[in-house]
């Protein structure tokens, strides 16, 4: 009998068993359901064509890094939801510890004090940088969390409509969209100055006509502007009965008034820019919290740890609220959600302990500072960033001819990744990763590429 090296049941014998077992004489069977039209005739020709054993393999992939187009980190300047940024080796090597790497869900709290202490501190630390009282122990991504936090809003108000911000990254637009289609929800557009990225008396007229039960709001914008008039635009939603939804990249916030202070009922956020990998776009970190509301706390998803003591007056650490859980709830839960990148909010925390409250602001001032060094660059190649007037933290946005094809050439040639396209624009980035340096050469790449 010849086996494959790592399929001790692809062999012939055994096949014939397995096909015995269920009742059918060949594989064809199994696939009577497929219009014969439309089946494969001929045998797909993959890899080798024959198992390889482990020797072979590991050549076979040495072969096939060695023919990727690897880009450093300094020269990656693509922009959206996920970016560069520097993960510290201690924060890899902690995460990669047998306690943390293969923990699973603490049903059991008896046995599981230290990863529920580890995730009561990173909820702690997500509510100081937010400014708001209560974050949950993370959730799948910032888009999964923007789209829970529209139906938490739905479940509040009784009312399907949700406004969104124009800005808002197309990623997350496309996974709200998704989480309300079954819900028969509306989505409502609201748009800003394209000048300065501020509200505008339109902005404020759509929210005071629709009332939706939730307005999501992106500070800084997901395409760069720093806008100075969200407070206003909080407290107009407020006055129209609407819940405030603001989704913050956490990275900025030791410069910025946090949400919380601003008045928000709802806060989201992508983890991945506060020490997580890019790792070819996941896996990622949905931030979510809420002010200190009995209502949005019985209706917040996904997992939440508190702190109480023992019989003994020893302090303690247990899942609080599970008739939120779907394992308990049923079909009547909050959300589908039950799990949690428990891993990545570990590691969030760990890094942001390490770079600490000093360390924090001067990271956001460094985004601060290459940003616009960015968008000098830009602006010196004849690239007019997407509301010019305002200043921007960490992403930009701008207008090209073909993003698509230009980003190709680019990468190939200078070994670049310029920027993250989409249909009618590009995002790019810069993060305390970068120099004038690599700023510099960014510039010439792309004004190599534009002015050909």
């Amino acid at each position: 009998m010849k086996y494959h090296p790592w399929i001790p049941n692809d062999n012939e014998e055994l096949l014939n068993i397995m096909l015995k077992t269920i009742g059918i004489n060949n594989w064809d069977e199994l696939f009577t359901s497929i219009p014969e039209e439309i089946k494969l005739k001929k045998k797909l020709k993959i890899g080798a064509e024959r198992p390889l054993n482990t020797i072979e393999l590991e050549k076979h992939m040495k072969e096939v890094v060695r023919a990727q187009n690897i880009v450093d980190l300094e020269r990656v300047f693509s922009g959206g939801p996920v970016a560069p940024h520097f993960v510290p080796q201690v924060t890899t090597y902690l995460i990669n510890r047998g306690e943390f790497l293969t923990a699973y869900t603490p049903y059991q709290a008896e046995i599981s004090q230290g990863l529920l202490k580890a995730l009561y501190e990173y909820q702690s630390l997500m509510a100081i940088l937010y400014d708001i009282e209560i974050v949950n122990a993370g959730m799948y991504d910032g888009g999964t969390a923007l789209a829970e936090a529209s139906l938490l809003s739905i479940r509040i108000k009784k009312n399907k409509k949700i406004a969104i911000s124009s800005t808002l990254f197309e990623e997350y637009k496309s996974v709200i969209k998704t989480y309300l289609y079954g819900q028969n929800a509306t989505l409502i557009e609201y748009d800003f100055d394209k000048d300065t990225g501020e509200i505008t008396g339109e902005t404020i007229e759509k929210i005071k006509n629709e009332k939706p039960s939730g307005v999501i709001i992106d500070y800084p914008s997901n395409f760069g502007p720093i806008r100075k008039s969200t407070k206003e635009l909080i407290e107009e939603v407020h006055k129209y009965g609407s819940l405030a939804i603001t989704f913050s990249d956490p990275s900025s916030l030791p410069i910025l008034t946090p949400p919380g202070e601003l008045g928000s009922d709802i806060i989201v956020g992508e983890g991945q820019s506060l020490g997580l990998p890019m790792s070819g776009g996941g896996s990622l970190l949905g931030i979510l919290g809420i002010k200190n509301d009995k209502e949005l706390l019985r209706n917040l998803p996904g997992r939440l740890i508190g702190e109480t003591v023992d019989a003994d007056g020893k302090k303690g650490y247990m899942m609080i609220l599970q008739t939120r859980e779907q394992h308990i709830r049923r079909e009547k839960a909050t959300s589908n959600i039950t799990t949690a990148t428990t891993l990545n909010a570990i590691a969030v925390a760990i890094n942001v302990l390490l770079y600490g409250e000093k360390g924090l602001k001067t990271r956001a001032e460094k985004i601060l500072e290459n940003t616009k060094m960015l968008k000098q660059a830009l602006e010196k190649n004849g690239i007019e960033a997407s509301y010019k007037k305002a200043l921007h933290f960490k992403n930009i946005s701008y207008k090209i001819d073909d993003p698509f094809a230009e980003g190709r050439e680019i990468i190939e040639k200078y070994k670049i990744i310029p920027f993250t396209p989409y249909q009618n624009y590009a995002i790019s980035s810069a993060t305390e990763v970068h120099n004038n340096e690599d700023i510099s050469l960014f510039s010439e790449a792309i004004g190599g590429v534009l002015r050909k």
